[in-house]
């Protein structure tokens, strides 16, 4: 049975494949990748001789030898390129410019109200991000990746009807900054980029499978399964906070319905019920936050966690719990490896995350819960930025996107439309 001939396919599959096993570290020789892609020799030889003219491979040391010549070893070439990385939430943002392994060269985080709207918001993202190139060669730019604190079309790069952004519904985000950039841009759900970097960061084995649950002002989820954010049909995937968890009617969430997880167990559900505790005189450590700035925050309860006051320990130990009741269906649901947290609900001491782990470990079936980990989330401060810059390179470095721009060698020429699948 004769063999087909290779197409200009399966020439950038595999081509797509030796950078991403480099990129990653799963294999360092050109005998690595043969054995780990199962591709002959020559083939891998063709594939890394067009990496380098690329410029994305280079031979880097000398490899440990199984006897005769030490084969070298070969190294990502992350320098080659530069991200700029945006994550919005309700009240501040951060930002930063990446290089290709989604290593931070310069962050900032910085206070900023998203119910600002699009128009006011992406022109003070534009200052920052021009900042933040100065002195850098702009000719080197990738891609532009913005994370928000609401449902995003993924496909088109629209938020929608996300209920804390006033004036973004349906906004051509995408649009607006490829026009101003121009280089390819993603829009996505500000927890997808926080679990895509937390599973980056931390080394989550491309088998296993988290959930990771941003327990901020708002409540949201990511979903990473075998290397890959799972977004859904439409990327709704993962909008845990409006889910109905009471039957009250009395409880109204900002979405505009009522019992939703985040009207009961969000930060700033949260804040609102602490002024109608400091009223009734049930927190003496809440009422001299009052006192002193007339409101209250939900990082301001976090301080009374640690502080010890017992309206703000009851009060996270309960959300703590309706958050752990709905995980724990949802870990029966989709049996992940790991459950993380993130967010200001876990900077208060241990109390949120002690109690959202008993409620999962006692309501989710044993089979489910056995070896699943859960803890807090080991990324730091730019997990966020970190995963948009994974989630741009990982697409532009596919099989599909290398077909349309390595002829050319210029990433920043890609259609953006033929790039919006990501990782």
């Amino acid at each position: 049975m004769s063999r087909r001939p290779p197409t200009a396919i399966d020439q950038y599959e595999a081509l797509s494949t030796v950078v991403r096993l480099v990129r990653r570290n799963r294999a360092r020789t050109r005998p690595e990748l043969a054995a780990t892609a199962l591709l002959g020799r020559t083939v891998i030889s063709q594939r890394v001789e067009e990496a380098m003219a690329l410029g994305l491979l280079e031979d880097a040391d000398v490899g440990p030898s199984s006897g005769g010549r030490a084969p070298r070893r070969l190294r990502f070439r992350s320098e080659e390129g530069l991200v700029l990385s945006a994550v919005l939430g309700a009240a501040a943002l951060d930002v930063a410019v990446t290089d290709l392994d989604a290593a931070v060269l310069e962050h900032r985080h910085l206070e900023w109200p998203v119910a600002r709207g699009p128009e006011k918001t992406l022109d003070f993202l534009d200052e920052q991000f021009d900042d933040l190139l100065e002195g850098r060669d702009r000719g080197r730019l990738w891609a532009v990746v913005i994370g928000v604190p609401g449902p995003v079309e993924f496909a088109t790069g629209r938020p929608s009807q996300p209920p804390i952004m006033p004036g973004w519904d349906g906004f051509d985000v995408r649009g607006r900054l490829q026009g101003r950039h121009g280089v390819p841009v993603w829009v996505d759900n500000d927890a997808n980029l926080l679990a895509l970097g937390e599973a980056r960061t931390t080394g989550l084995d491309d088998e296993q499978h988290m959930i990771f649950v941003k327990a901020g002002t708002g409540i949201g989820a990511g979903v990473v399964s075998r290397g890959r954010v799972h977004r859904g049909s439409k990327g709704a995937a993962g909008d845990i906070g409006h889910a109905r968890v009471l039957e009250d009617s009395s409880v109204m969430c900002r979405c505009g319905r009522t019992g939703c997880l985040e009207a009961l167990a969000g930060g700033w559900a949260l804040a609102r019920d602490a002024v109608t505790a400091v009223h009734e005189g049930r927190s003496r450590f809440l009422a001299d936050v009052h006192r002193a700035t007339g409101e209250i925050t939900p990082a301001d309860i976090g301080r009374g966690v640690v502080e010890g006051d017992a309206w703000c320990l009851t009060a996270v130990a309960r959300a703590a719990e309706r958050i752990g009741s709905l995980m724990a269906a949802l870990v029966n649901f989709y049996n992940p490896d790991v459950l993380v947290f993130g967010g200001g609900a876990v900077t208060g001491g241990d109390t949120f995350l002690r109690v959202v782990e008993h409620t999962v470990r006692s309501r989710a079936l044993p089979l489910a819960s056995a070896d699943l980990a859960v803890r807090a989330s080991a990324a730091g401060g730019a997990a966020g930025v970190a995963g948009g810059a994974h989630l741009a390179v990982d697409a532009l470095l596919s099989a599909d996107a290398l077909a349309a721009w390595a002829p050319g060698g210029r990433p920043s020429a890609v259609e953006p439309d033929r790039l919006v699948g990501g990782v």
